[in-house]
């Protein structure tokens, strides 16, 4: 086993490096990831769209993908989240074994935080801190308490990554963005699974109107295979028919009607 140590938590520079709770805040001080990877790695995990808490097991789980593994330590202590002792008590009975070397992961009224030897760090202070700075909760009751040890080399695993479009993904993007604005054509995309690549709908929605100024549903009408796209190529498809058909019907006529 190796010795990890703790540090300032990475925002990144971007607004997708940034996630601002204590289970992201936590993993990425100390592996260095920002938090927006650590949010993606918590979403892999656990399953789930966004990160706005996170269980234990999905933090000590994310950390176990970056090569780090956690160890439950009482220290003949009751921890729980009602009666457990106090984040001051439990600092006052580890004194001997809070050395430099050693990292433990403090669950402590429901707020995750790191501690090594005499300094803290967690999502609200940012930076490693002492541990009597006056913004730590010291009256908050530890639940849990893990020491944090490397398997190795601390990874960053390709999961925490942002998925990068590919070119003909990218072109097919842009063209159909392009072109639905042109056409006054309007874009919602609704993720349906844990993939912001392969999971998400994209619905289309318009204005046209026939002579008698009723709406106009070109899915119903066999001008396109529904509203719904999985995939940028298709849904440029479904506006190349649309364009087609307006061309053909006086889209001009029909829209001054409405």
């Amino acid at each position: 086993m190796k010795n990890v140590n703790i540090k300032t938590v990475n925002h990144g520079t971007t607004r997708a490096d940034k996630n601002r709770y204590c289970g992201p805040s936590v993993i990425s001080a100390v592996t260095g990831m920002t938090t927006g990877e650590a949010a993606r790695l918590i979403r892999h995990v656990g399953g789930r769209k966004s990160v706005k808490g996170s269980y234990t097991s999905e933090v000590t789980n994310a950390l176990a993908m970056c090569g780090i593994k956690s160890t439950y330590k009482s220290f003949d202590l009751k921890l729980s989240r009602s009666k457990g002792p106090t984040l001051a008590a439990w600092l006052r009975h580890t004194v001997k074994e809070r050395t430099a070397k050693r990292v433990f992961l403090i669950v402590a009224g429901w707020h995750y935080q790191l501690v090594q030897g005499r300094r803290i760090v967690c999502g609200i202070l940012g930076d490693p801190t002492s541990i009597r700075d006056k913004r730590v909760k010291r009256r908050a009751r530890v639940a849990n308490v893990y020491e944090l040890s490397s398997l190795g080399t601390i990874q960053i695993p390709a999961e925490a990554r942002k998925p990068k479009r590919d070119a003909v993904v990218s072109s097919d993007y842009a063209k159909a963005k392009r072109l639905a604005k042109k056409m006054e054509i309007d874009i919602d995309c609704e993720q349906v699974g844990p993939s912001r690549q392969y999971d998400v709908q994209k619905w289309i929605s318009y204005d046209d109107v026939d002579e008698n100024n009723e709406h106009l549903d070109f899915a119903d009408m066999g001008v396109i295979d529904g509203h719904c796209s999985y995939d940028w190529w298709e849904l440029l498809c479904k506006l190349d028919e649309i364009a087609e058909y307006r061309k053909e019907h006086g889209y001009r006529r029909y829209k001054e009607a409405a």
